[in-house]
């Protein structure tokens, strides 16, 4: 009996992990085919990731980043991938480390700024997007970079509040529900 619950254990996991590789994977591909809305795309990506973490936690979390990633590099290709692997992928795992440590409001604000700037950077160096918005907008350099800044704090500030509202959801709403169909 006890063998029988484990193989389901472990049939539950293959599926749910190879359900959320997919799902992230979609939202990936849509951010390198939609001409708009690629940032919201990466973080419904990036939620994909949080659901692997309340399901599967940290370690199921992180094969299905690789997953995701190993399957945008096939398509939608190397800048998406990596975008979504340096940025959006780490964004929930972090918000929501932080959050469970208990620390203060203000310190976990401090904290994710602090790692996720540099990899802010990362991404947008990855993606040309400074180079872009120059060409357009013809804006000096450090312009550019704080307009950049203060859009990611005022992103990051929205995102942890969704992310966090939608682990409540999920929480009372879904995995109930996925624990009731096992």
């Amino acid at each position: 009996m006890h063998s029988d619950k484990k193989t389901s254990r472990s049939a539950y996991t293959i599926a749910i992990s190879g359900i959320l590789i997919a799902l992230g994977w979609i939202f990936v591909i849509l951010s390198g085919v939609l001409p708009t809305g690629r940032l919201f795309l990466f973080l419904l990506a990036s939620l994909v990731v949080a659901t692997a973490s309340f399901e599967l936690n940290i370690s199921g979390a992180v094969l299905v980043t690789l997953g995701i990633f190993i399957l945008s590099l096939t398509y939608p290709g190397l800048i998406q991938a990596a975008v979504f692997a340096v940025f959006a992928a780490p964004l929930s795992l972090l918000i929501l480390y932080f959050y469970h440590r208990g620390l203060a409001k203000f310190l976990q604000y401090l904290l994710s700024h602090i790692i996720m700037s540099p990899l802010l950077i990362a991404a947008v160096k990855i993606s040309r997007l400074d180079i872009l918005i120059m060409n357009r907008f013809n804006l000096a350099n450090w312009l550019i970079w704080l307009i950049i800044f203060a859009i990611f704090q005022l992103m990051l500030f929205i995102y942890r509040q969704v992310l966090l509202n939608y682990e409540l959801l999920f929480f009372e709403r879904i995995h109930p529900w996925l624990r009731r169909r096992k």
